[in-house]
């Protein structure tokens, strides 16, 4: 993708604009900042909001009004046109016209490109304008700062993980994931519907329930692990002012129950190694404990058979036969059939054994030796593993009986309503938390025992041998298929596991430069909230300023990530986006020391800047910290046709000079955009 930087922008009876309004904005690299000087209610938004509206036909969330765009006293005049030009250029130096307006014909939108001031219409302008700026950044590129959503809280989440997926354009991908699960479906069944046996359908359905069921059953893991990260986040805040309460007593109790739960949490560990070291014996010695009986009776039966002389026989059967053969004993004597010996010798074959038979009394009694053997060591160790399982079972019932006492101490707190109340939240968390907790173990039991099944049912499919050409052709299709959808996921969540890693370096980078505490900023993977935490890795209950400065330090990183994505290569995810950064009304809650660090940084992470500022947010530590790097400057006017009887004189100074920004005795009620000053 290009580098985009503004050249200008025209607006004509666009809201607060009457008639044209026309700003030129500075493309200077040094000095890569316009700013435009706007008071409240004089026009931010809807020049914010002009620009959307011309590229994507889109407004912010906040926008009053958005149908209602043409300026009220055009309207008055019987004009009903309105629109938008902002000419562009990208790093090749090749200049744009993008045009949207509206007129008694309907809307418009038209792309040109300039070359020597003649105007070459682009076809497909809105695939041409996404190709540029693709409308799922904008919202990071054009915003307000008044409106921007937090990066913490029950919402935070939520706007984060957005936040990463478009800056990486996982829309077009996650769409083609859908389309490819839908192919692999109609090949499925194409598959299925070939199959005149009917055993093979019935094999794919079976499949197809699986991965359905894996598919619902993985989102439901997800939800339950951000439940279980928000009351694990409640819980530990409830905790904290407990901990901190100005009761000595109430205090002393929140530390032993913490304590105590602390030993609980060692306990059910220490009973989870013992059920596995149940389960692991049982495997190991199921033998030597079901078979101990029968090995000694066997051993008996093999002892009294030898002593007998029957096992092994007296007697070698191949060596019998052999000597029966030669008609010669081993002794030299000749046996001839007829003969006494003959017949004797011949009689030895009812007690003789053959080898085999003697290598598997030999195998038996090894085996019922190693059994008899093995069963004092699992005696000793099953006995160890039964006192274990004792032990942490009535240890845990104990702590929890004394957990529970010490609940009771505190919610029986007199005068304590604050802490009788954080008790009760406490404990609506804790069963809360709990409750999600076992939800989302059986969740993890059925998808690994779903994926398991999957796997045996695939196998199956694949040793099936009543396959047709016509089967096997949608077979190979389903399986291709299936590599596609593989690759695409992998990459995704790769991809935005890798962005989440660099994002909150970078957002840690500039809070290191910011902020005051030693704070720094953690983002929990499983709800995508990220939060200030202190040293002990604590989270910080953050004022409306750190709230604010976590926000803008979020979307800067995204911008800066998004540079760097410009030249990324693939054919799965869309490369990042260089594009102005417009702002509007970005520092609200900051303090004056943090305004000036804010918009230091700012200007040094993107190309270009446009600042819309009300006077409270420029004067003081903003103008001294960007006034070097503003190429080119506009002061947004009110003008009112009614007189000035009683209202005080409003203006503004920039550079020592005094500025109108209410202009009463006009001919038109109006805003209109005032050069101050061009510095490039």
């Amino acid at each position: 993708m290009a580098t985009v930087k503004f050249r200008k922008i025209k607006l004509k009876h666009f809201r607060q604009f009457y008639g044209e309004q026309c700003i030129e904005f500075s493309t200077n690299n040094n000095k890569n900042i316009t700013l435009i000087h706007a008071e409240n209610g004089t026009g931010k938004t809807a020049f914010l909001n002009a620009i959307l509206w011309c590229f994507y036909e889109i407004t912010t969330s906040n926008f009053k009004d958005p149908k209602a765009l043409l300026n009220k006293i055009a309207k008055s005049e019987n004009s009903n046109s309105y629109s938008v030009a902002i000419e562009f250029e990208d790093d090749k130096n090749r200049i744009y016209e993008t045009i949207r307006s509206f007129d008694s014909n309907g809307q418009k939108f038209r792309v040109f490109e300039i070359i020597d001031g003649s105007h070459t219409p682009i076809d497909n302008p809105n695939s041409f304008i996404n190709s540029v700026i693709p409308k799922d950044m904008a919202k990071y590129f054009f915003f307000q700062g008044e409106g921007i959503g937090k990066m913490s809280g029950s919402k935070g989440g939520s706007v984060v993980k957005t936040a990463v997926r478009e800056i990486l354009g996982f829309t077009i991908a996650e769409k083609a994931l859908e389309d490819i699960v839908s192919i692999k479906r109609t090949y499925q069944r194409s598959l299925s519907a070939a199959d005149k046996s009917g055993l093979l359908s019935k094999l794919q359905n079976e499949i197809i329930a699986l991965e359905n069921a894996i598919e619902r059953n993985t989102k439901q893991l997800e939800d339950y692990t951000k439940s279980i990260a928000m009351y694990e986040e409640k819980l530990a805040q409830v905790e904290e002012k407990l901990a901190n309460s100005d009761s000595a007593v109430i205090k002393q109790i929140h530390s032993q129950r913490k304590s105590t739960e602390a030993q609980l949490i060692r306990e059910k560990s220490l009973l989870k190694t013992a059920q596995n070291e149940k389960r692991n014996l049982v495997t190991e010695y199921a033998t030597t404990v079901f078979g101990f009986e029968l090995s000694n009776l066997a051993l008996d039966f093999i002892d009294e058979s030898e002593y007998k002389g029957t096992v092994p026989a007296p007697y070698n059967e191949q060596l019998v036969t052999d000597i029966l053969k030669a008609s010669t004993c081993i002794c030299g004597s000749d046996i001839k059939p007829g003969t006494e010996a003959f017949s004797r010798i011949q009689d030895m074959l009812k007690q003789a054994a053959d080898p085999m038979l003697e290598s598997r009394v030999r195998k038996a009694r090894a085996q019922l030796t190693s059994i008899k053997n093995d069963s004092s060591k699992a005696k000793k160790r099953f006995n160890n593993n039964i006192k274990a399982l004792a032990d942490a079972e009535s240890a845990i019932s104990q702590l929890k009986n004394e957990i529970d006492e010490l609940t009771v101490k505190i919610k029986g707190a007199e005068s304590l309503e604050d802490i009788q109340s954080l008790e009760s939240e406490r404990m609506r968390a804790r069963n809360n938390l709990i409750q999600d907790e076992r939800a989302s173990e059986r969740t993890k039991i059925k998808i690994e025992s779903d994926v398991k099944n999957l796997v045996l049912k695939k196998g199956e499919l694949g040793r099936l041998d009543t396959f047709s050409s016509e089967m096997q052709k949608y077979q190979t299709l389903v399986e291709c298929v299936e590599k596609v959808e593989n690759i695409l996921k992998s990459t995704l969540s790769n991809s935005e596991k890798d962005v989440e890693e660099r994002l909150i370096v970078k957002v840690n980078n500039y809070l290191e430069q910011f902020v005051r505490q030693d704070y720094k900023a953690k983002l929990n993977p499983a709800t995508f909230d990220i939060r200030l935490v202190d040293k002990n890795d604590h989270i910080v209950p953050e004022s409306d300023g750190q709230a604010l400065l976590l926000s803008l330090t979020f979307i800067s990183s995204l911008i800066e990530i998004s540079r760097e994505r410009k030249n990324a290569r693939g054919q799965i995810l869309t490369p990042g986006a260089i594009a102005p950064f417009v702002v509007d009304a970005p520092f609200g809650d900051l303090d004056n020391k943090y305004k000036g660090h804010v918009a230091k940084a700012i200007p040094n992470s993107v190309e270009q800047v446009i600042f819309l500022l009300s006077s409270s947010h420029w004067e003081g530590a903003v103008e001294s910290n960007i006034r070097d790097k503003v190429g080119a400057e506009y002061n947004m006017v009110l003008e009112e046709t009614s007189e000035n009887i009683s209202k005080a004189l409003d203006s503004i100074t920039i550079l020592d000079k005094e500025y109108e920004t209410v202009r009463y005795g006009a001919q038109v009620d109006r805003t209109v955009l005032e050069k101050v000053g061009l510095y490039v």
